[in-house]
């Protein structure tokens, strides 16, 4: 297994409030929100105390099994919500803050993945590009009811009211997947500021030709920029 990560703030926005996490089996995007800098806050809290918590119950463990990782990062993500909420109403300047949040954990031969806001997870397979997560946002909620259609999603005006967030309440409900990969196989995770920029058939034409997950990691954020870069970009590729 390889893998790369990087995140850029774009071509618009003053600061970057994303942040991700790549290293060893774990890998994290998250894309925070909130006013005079709280979305970094948001991003960095909530992978810190996911980390922490992950860390922690996985040193306890004599052996995992698919069960046991499953409530292991449920209770992460929980843990890591906690934090940054008890945060965003103790700190004034924090008040409100929360952030997208997707986690993928790889044991064996499976992607186990932890999902909250609009933020993504694809598999790339045989040439071909599949979208595993769904955004928690009100135009993502219609499209899954088959109220509007793929392509309408982008151009929607109400394509980035969030309708589930990591820190605004003390209680979350995030998606879990798992996934069998095999060798040949890509993951891709990236905050919004990729897919926002790029529909999937230009992501999937730049992951076609990039030969390792740098090149791809590089190659993806250069031309959300070149597109636009209207905001913050996070990417992070892993080959089997």
């Amino acid at each position: 297994m390889k893998y790369f990560g990087a995140t850029h703030k774009g071509k618009s926005r003053e600061n970057n409030e994303d942040c991700y996490h790549a290293e060893t089996d774990l890998f994290i995007v998250a894309d925070g929100m909130g006013g005079h800098k709280a979305g970094e806050v948001a991003s960095r809290l909530s992978i810190k105390y996911f980390l922490k918590s992950f860390n922690d119950n996985i040193g306890n463990k004599v052996r995992i099994s698919s069960k046991s990782i499953k409530k292991l990062i449920i209770d992460s993500i929980s843990s890591a919500n906690e934090e940054v909420f008890k945060e965003s109403i103790t700190n004034a300047g924090c008040y409100g803050m929360g952030t997208t949040f997707t986690a993928c954990y790889i044991l064996e031969n499976t992607a186990n993945i932890i999902h909250v806001g609009d933020s993504r997870t694809y598999l790339y397979r045989y040439n071909d590009l599949q979208l595993i997560t769904s955004d928690h946002t009100f135009v993502g909620e219609m499209f899954s009811r088959g109220e509007i259609t793929y392509e309408e999603t982008f151009d929607h005006p109400k394509r980035n009211y969030l309708t589930n967030v990591l820190g605004v309440s003390d209680e979350i409900t995030p998606d879990y997947h798992d996934v069998k990969v095999f060798a040949g196989d890509r993951l891709i995770l990236c905050t919004d500021g990729l897919n926002s920029m790029l529909r999937d058939d230009l992501i999937l034409k730049i992951t076609k030709k990039a030969s390792n997950p740098e090149d791809s990691v590089n190659d993806l954020i250069k031309h959300a920029n070149k597109l636009g870069g209207k905001d913050n970009i996070s990417v992070i590729v892993i080959d089997f």
